[in-house]
């Protein structure tokens, strides 16, 4: 065999010896790109250990198609995850005939999309086609069914492409900590084979392309923080080629910030929301992870932000509530990530965003 023989690697452990080093070297990477603050850098170090968790659990405990349902799952933490969205996902394979079947339930919005590439790879996370609920023809009982397969017809289906290989999906729950999760089913409709045995070279490629993807979905991420905060308590579209590189919903466009405040300071959000189908302002961590929004207000929607008498929202993002409306909590952190979404909107509108004392210039 020979010297970078997958088999040969497996044997003599060298594959493993690998993965760790490469991981070991990303915690450094984070490291070298982390805040001088405990809190900071501690994050920064969990976040590489749940991305760990989750390629591990993707391309190696999990890499097969047939043996992974489509159910919620524990969602990667990346680039200001949305709290409003509950995602789903399983893993296709290209040649395959799937029906998904569904309900809304008390979702406002559902976006199907499929999927080739990966993130951190050098292609990013391509959407080959991608579904909303404003397209789907409901029954008497509100249920749909979305064929998928390299036949289908886009706009009625999902038609997948050579490399198609996942379905995601992002379910809008605007109170999400009330509200109903739609039932959805995903059935392989031609036979598919049953799974063989663990074959030791993919298992040695698998876990090869977990450390060259944990190392590059944190380098790709890295340069979304350092681009946010070359834009400081400033809201400004994402650049479309940071975008290219994590496709998501077609409708949408992303505004973001980065934010970094005393105790007494406040940063401060204007904007006035135009017709759209939905909307969102977020705040996450320096690495761009969501926080613990079940516990912590830390977004507003169209639903739960409250609106001046003539359409404009203000967002207070503080450190400690100064007793207005739409405060957003930081969860006990100095500073991080902002993102703005607009989906399906008639028109972007200006959004004003400035750094003020808590006070009465807050009620200005």
């Amino acid at each position: 065999m020979g010297e970078t023989d997958p088999i040969e690697r497996v044997m003599d452990g060298r594959v493993w010896d690998e993965f760790c080093e490469r991981m070991k070297a990303t915690g450094h990477k984070v490291l070298a790109a982390a805040p001088d603050d405990p809190l900071d850098r501690a994050e920064g170090l969990r976040y590489v250990a749940r991305l760990a968790r989750g390629f591990l659990r993707d391309l190696v405990a999990d890499a097969q198609p047939a043996r992974v349902p489509f159910v919620p799952g524990e969602w990667l933490k990346i680039g200001l995850d949305n709290p409003d969205y509950v995602y789903f996902s399983a893993k296709l394979d290209a040649g395959g005939c799937y029906v998904l079947r569904g309900e809304l339930a008390d979702a406002a919005r559902i976006g199907f999309g499929i999927y080739s590439g990966a993130l951190g790879t050098p292609t990013g996370l391509v959407c080959d086609g991608y579904l909303d609920s404003e397209a789907l023809s409901l029954d008497e009982r509100g249920r749909f069914e979305i064929p998928i397969g390299r036949d289908e017809e886009p706009g009625k289906g999902l038609r997948m492409g050579p490399a198609t290989n996942a379905l995601n999906a992002r379910i809008t729950l605007l109170r999400r900590a009330e509200q109903r999760l739609p039932e959805l089913e995903l059935v392989r409709l031609d036979p598919a084979a049953k799974p063989p045995p663990l074959d030791p070279a993919a298992f040695s490629r698998g876990l090869d392309r977990v450390g060259l993807v944990l190392d590059g979905t944190v380098g790709q991420f890295l340069n979304w923080t350092k681009a946010f905060h070359a834009h400081r308590h400033a809201v400004v579209e994402i650049d479309p080629k940071l975008s290219a590189m994590a496709q998501g919903d077609p409708k949408t466009r992303y505004f973001y910030s980065y934010w970094e405040i005393g105790e007494d300071e406040a940063f401060v959000v204007d904007l006035e929301p135009p017709p759209c189908e939905y909307w969102n302002l977020q705040i996450g961590n320096h690495w761009l992870e969501s926080f613990d929004f079940m516990s912590f207000r830390t977004h507003v929607n169209q639903e739960t932000a409250v609106a001046d008498q003539h359409g404009g929202v203000r967002v207070v993002i503080a450190r400690r509530d100064p007793g207005v409306p739409n405060w957003l909590d930081t969860a006990g952190h100095a500073r991080g990530g902002l993102a703005l979404r607009w989906v399906g909107a008639e028109w972007i509108p200006q959004t004003t965003a400035r750094v003020v004392r808590i006070g009465p210039e807050l009620l200005a």
